[in-house]
C-alpha cells in the first residue's frame, strides 16, 4: 500500500481552508479524505477520524475540543463540517464513568457539541478523546481483518507487529469499547513499549500521531505490514478454473429481481435494484470448494452487517438454461434464507433476553457461481455500496482462510450490532415516492418530451435509463441531471431503428439496475409529404421504420424483460394528435402514428395475461427538436398561423409544454388499473377528440 500524502497537497489544503477552519481541522480533513478514498481501508461511511485542538465558543473563551467524524459523513468526501467540535472536558469525564447506556452516551455527546446543529459525533468519540495523541485514524482495512479474523488473532497480530501492538479483544463498539481501551492502554503503558498500532479483534485498526501526516502514514505502514505478513504466510492453494458459461446477465437478473419482489411481497411493477459484480476475482472465489462454507461464517467486521446482512445467499447448481426452473429454485432458496434469518433472530433474542422488532429477512447479497455477486437494495447507491462491501469481504475471506482460518465475530455478536440503534441510524431511510422501486427506460430522452419525462420520473423516485441516438445531446442531458438524482440515472446511446441497438439498450438497463418496469417509447421524427407523390411514399417508408416499427422493436425487447420478471409492467407510447386528426401534407407522420395507437391497443390485449399494461399519450404542438429543420415553420404555414400563435391554437389558448406531456406519462406509469388508454395532452382540439 502506497502513501498518497504529499506536503504540497497538505499545504494547499491549509491555504484553501474557509474562514473559521483551523489548520488542524484542514489537515484532519485532508488526510481523512485520503483514507476514505482508498476502498482497501474504508468503505461507504466506515471508519472514523479525529483531531484534538482548540476552538472559541460563542462567549469568546478558548476551550479544548475534539474534532471527530460526525454521523452521516463519508470519509471519502468529508468536509470540515463533517468533524464537529465537542468539548474535551465532558468527554474525558464521560469516559471515566463505570457504565453508560447508548442513549445516554449519544445525548451526552450532543450536549458536548459547540454547535447544537452539528451532526452527532461518532460512537467511538470517547475512545478518540482518551487516546493520548493529537490525530487518530480508524479503518477496517482488508489486510488487517485477514489477521484480526483468526481464531488466535492476538498471537498472529503480535507476530506481525511485535511489542508496539496494543491488542483489544473483541467487544461491542461504543462506550464499552472505550472502557476496555482505557484498561488495555493502562496495562500497555506498564510495559514501557512505544505504542505504534492498536488492533481491535475482528473489527479494525487504529493509528495515531502528533501530526496528521504521522497518523496517516502509520496507517499505510501497518496495513502494508499486514499485506506482507499475509503474502509470507500464504499456503499453496489451487486456483479454481473460472467458468463463465452461465446465462447472460440480461436474462438472469430480471428473473432474480422478480423472485426477490415476489417473496418480499412487493407491489407489482416494483422491485429492488440489483448490482452485478462478475470480475475474475469474484468468479474465482465462487468457484472455490470452500466458498459456501466461508460465506456461511458471516461478515468480516460487524460494521458491514447493516449493508450485507449476517450472511449472503449462496445459490449452487441453479439451472441457468431454464428460466422457469431457475425462478422456482430462486424463490425456494430465498424463502429458505428468510426462514434461516427468522431462526437466527429468534435464537439471538432468546440468548440476549431482549425483544426486538425484526428487520426484513431477505438477503442483500446473492451469490451465483459462474455468474457473480448480485446485491439487492431499494436504491442503486445502496446496492453498489453492498456490492463493494462484499467484494472486499470475499478478499478477507480468501486471505484469512489461506493463511489460517477465517473466524470473524459470532452470529450473536453480529446480531448485537445489526440491531444496535446507533448502527441502524447510519442507514438513511428511503423516502417512498410515487415511482420508488420502479425502473424506467425512456427513448428519445436527450431532449424534448423524452428528457422532460425522464426528469419527471427521476423526481418521482424512479431509476431511469435515458436512451437516445444523439450521443452529444445525451451526454449534455446526463450532465444536467441534479446531483441527488444522478445515482438513479444512466444513459445509453441507441438508435431505435436498429434491433441490435435496442437489445443493447435494454441489456444496459438490466446491467444498471437489474430490470425494467416502465418503458416509454418516445423517439421519432416528423417527416412531411403528400402521399400521392413518389417523394411522399418514400417519406412514408422511412416514417414507418422511424415512427412505428421503432416502437415495435422497443416494445418487443421491453416485454421480454417484463415477462422474465413476472411482475407486470407498462409500455407507454408517444402517439400524436396526428394519429386521429391528420394535418395537410403530414401524411407520412400521421399514418405511422395511427399505427402506434393500433400497436398500443394490440399490446394491451396480448400482454394482459402477463399483467403488462399498454397506454399512449396523444400530444400536439410541443416545442421540441421534432420541429427542427423548418418543420415548425412549415406546419404553422399549413395552418395559416404565425409560429407562436401555432402553439397556442387550442381550446384553452395556452401553449402545451413537454412537462405537461411528461406528467401524463408519469400518471400512466402509476395507474396500475389502466390499460389500452390514450391520454390527450393538446390544450383541447375538438377534431382530435377520441370517440
Amino acid at each position: 500500500m502506497q502513501s498518497r500524502y504529499t506536503d504540497e497537497d497538505a499545504r494547499r489544503a491549509v491555504e484553501a481552508r474557509a474562514p473559521g477552519v483551523s489548520e488542524d481541522l484542514a489537515l484532519r480533513t485532508y488526510t481523512a479524505r485520503l483514507l476514505g478514498q482508498d476502498p482497501d481501508l474504508v468503505l461507504h461511511g466506515g471508519g472514523n477520524t479525529s483531531v484534538k485542538s482548540r476552538a472559541r465558543t460563542v462567549l469568546g473563551e478558548e476551550v479544548d475540543v475534539l474534532y471527530v467524524k460526525g454521523s452521516g459523513w463519508d470519509l471519502a468526501t468529508i468536509e470540515p463540517a463533517g468533524h464537529p467540535a465537542a468539548r474535551m472536558e465532558p468527554l474525558l469525564a464521560l469516559a471515566k464513568l463505570p457504565e453508560l447506556s447508548d442513549e445516554a452516551m449519544v445525548n451526552a455527546l450532543r450536549l458536548a457539541l459547540l454547535d447544537a446543529s452539528a451532526p452527532t459525533p461518532s460512537v467511538e468519540a470517547l475512545l478518540h478523546a482518551i487516546l493520548p495523541f493529537k490525530y487518530v485514524d480508524h479503518t477496517h482495512a482488508d489486510a488487517i481483518l485477514a489477521l484480526a479474523d483468526q481464531p488466535d488473532a492476538e498471537r498472529v497480530c503480535r507476530e506481525a507487529y511485535g511489542p508496539g501492538l496494543v491488542f483489544i479483544p473483541y467487544v461491542m463498539p461504543g462506550f464499552v469499547l472505550a472502557r476496555r481501551f482505557a484498561e488495555a492502554w493502562a496495562a500497555f503503558a506498564k510495559t514501557g513499549a512505544r505504542a505504534e498500532v492498536m488492533i481491535l479483534e475482528k473489527h479494525g485498526v487504529f493509528t495515531f500521531g502528533d501530526t496528521a501526516k504521522e497518523s496517516y502514514e502509520r496507517m499505510i505502514e501497518v496495513v502494508t505490514r499486514a499485506e506482507r505478513w499475509v503474502a509470507d504466510h500464504m499456503r499453496t492453494v489451487s486456483l479454481p478454473a473460472i467458468d463463465k458459461s452461465a446465462a447472460r446477465e440480461a436474462e438472469l437478473l430480471p428473473i432474480l429481481r422478480g423472485a426477490l419482489a415476489e417473496v418480499a411481497g412487493e407491489p407489482e411493477e416494483r422491485g429492488p435494484v440489483l448490482e452485478l459484480r462478475a470480475s475474475d476475482a469474484v468468479l474465482g472465489f465462487l468457484a472455490r470448494a470452500d466458498a459456501q462454507d466461508l460465506v456461511a461464517v458471516g461478515c468480516a467486521t460487524p460494521d458491514h452487517v447493516i449493508r450485507t446482512k449476517p450472511t449472503a445467499l449462496f445459490v449452487k447448481g441453479a439451472p441457468h438454461d431454464d428460466p422457469a426452473s431457475l425462478r422456482a429454485v430462486l424463490v425456494s432458496r430465498l424463502r429458505e434464507y428468510a426462514a434461516g434469518y427468522d431462526a437466527y433472530f429468534a435464537r439471538s433474542c432468546e440468548a440476549r433476553g431482549v425483544k426486538k422488532t425484526k428487520l426484513d429477512p431477505w438477503p442483500r447479497i446473492v451469490l451465483l457461481p459462474r455468474v457473480g455477486l448480485v446485491s439487492a437494495a431499494r436504491t442503486a447507491e445502496a446496492a453498489r455500496a453492498a456490492a463493494d462491501v462484499y467484494e472486499h469481504t470475499m478478499r478477507v475471506m480468501t486471505d484469512a482462510s489461506d493463511v489460517g482460518t477465517y473466524a470473524p465475530v459470532s452470529m450473536l455478536d453480529l446480531f448485537d450490532v445489526e440491531y444496535w440503534s446507533l448502527e441502524q441510524a447510519k442507514i438513511k431511510p428511503v423516502q417512498d415516492a410515487p415511482m420508488s422501486g420502479r425502473v424506467a427506460l425512456v427513448t428519445g430522452a436527450a431532449s424534448g418530451i423524452g428528457l422532460a419525462t425522464a426528469r419527471r420520473m427521476l423526481a418521482a423516485g424512479a431509476h431511469v435509463v435515458l436512451a437516445d441516438r444523439d450521443a452529444e445531446r445525451l451526454d449534455a442531458a446526463m450532465a444536467a441531471i441534479p446531483g441527488k438524482s444522478r445515482p438513479r440515472a444512466a444513459g445509453v446511446t441507441m438508435d431505435a431503428t436498429k434491433d441490435a441497438d435496442v437489445d443493447a439498450a435494454f441489456e444496459a438497463c438490466v446491467r444498471a439496475f437489474g430490470g425494467v418496469d416502465v418503458i416509454v417509447s418516445n423517439a421519432g421524427t416528423a417527416p412531411e409529404g403528400r402521399l400521392e407523390t413518389a417523394a411522399g411514399v418514400a417519406a412514408l417508408e422511412r416514417s414507418l421504420d422511424e415512427n412505428l416499427l421503432s416502437h415495435a422493436r422497443v416494445a418487443r425487447a421491453g416485454a421480454e424483460i417484463l415477462r422474465a420478471q413476472g411482475r407486470g409492467g407498462v409500455l407507454l407510447f408517444n402517439a400524436s394528435k396526428a394519429a386521429v386528426a391528420p394535418g395537410p401534407g403530414f401524411g407520412p407522420y400521421a399514418v405511422a402514428k395511427a399505427g402506434v395507437l393500433a400497436l398500443m391497443r394490440q399490446h394491451a390485449i396480448d400482454l394482459a395475461r402477463d399483467r403488462v399494461r399498454a397506454n399512449a399519450v396523444n400530444a400536439d404542438r410541443i416545442r421540441t427538436a421534432l420541429f427542427d429543420g423548418g418543420v415548425l415553420e412549415s406546419r404553422a404555414r399549413a395552418r395559416g398561423l404565425e409560429v407562436d400563435a401555432y402553439f397556442r391554437a387550442n381550446m384553452l389558448e395556452r401553449e402545451v409544454t413537454a412537462d405537461d406531456v411528461a406528467d401524463a406519462f408519469v400518471h400512466l406509469a402509476t395507474a396500475r388499473a389502466t390499460t389500452g388508454c390514450v391520454i390527450t395532452v393538446d390544450g383541447g382540439n375538438a377534431a382530435a377528440f377520441l370517440r
